[in-house]
């Protein structure tokens, strides 16, 4: 009896037919004949080994769960292939918000440790010369950055009053300026777009 063409099923006798492969035996299968492909992929569009060898490894931990899917596809390269380039496109997608919100943080940062303590002073002096909801509308404004309207929305107050309120701050900041620093000129406001 020759030997040399037999082969071991799993869970079966030889001659057998033991029925589709565990997902186990598949999924062996499927790693030993793609991931070089697909390792191939990742690690194009990651540019980093050891990024492309985790995803590799994720893209193959997600195939378990879509095994139906994959039995159901036309052709399981093409299938892995696409899986891959999702996940990596996903990374790098998600490498990109981070870097973006980090940027963000270390500008709001930038911006806090920059004002010398003499402006914060300035600043300080001038909002205590306004009335108390002309400060609070004046810091949602200038500081803030919020628009008229979304302090509108914000203070429950009608847009015509927001104005009011940035109007008033900016005349009891030029009466301050005026008071503390009588020798300088201030421009007078033309027509101011508040």
């Amino acid at each position: 009896m020759n030997v040399k063409g037999l082969r071991v099923l799993e869970g079966g006798r030889a001659g057998e037919s033991s029925g589709p492969p565990s997902p186990a035996g598949l999924l062996a299968e499927l790693y030993e004949k793609h991931a070089a492909a697909v390792y191939g992929r990742c690690r194009y569009l990651l540019k980093d080994d050891a990024e492309a060898r985790d995803a590799l490894q994720d893209v193959f931990v997600k195939l378990l769960q879509a095994l139906p899917e994959l039995r159901q596809a036309s052709s399981p390269t093409a299938y892995l292939l696409r899986a891959a380039t999702h996940h990596c496109l996903n990374l790098i997608r998600a490498r990109q918000g981070q870097w973006r919100e980090q940027l963000r943080i270390l500008g709001a940062a930038r911006r806090q440790e920059t004002e010398p303590p003499e402006r914060r002073e300035l600043v300080r002096m001038l909002l205590l010369a306004a009335p108390e909801e002309a400060q609070e509308v004046a810091v949602m404004y200038f500081v803030d950055e919020l628009t008229q309207a979304e302090i509108a929305q914000e203070l429950s107050r009608s847009l015509p009053t927001v104005r009011k309120r940035l109007k008033e701050f900016l005349a009891a900041a030029r009466a301050a300026l005026r008071e503390a620093m009588p020798d300088v000129l201030l421009p007078e406001p033309e027509g101011e777009a508040l």
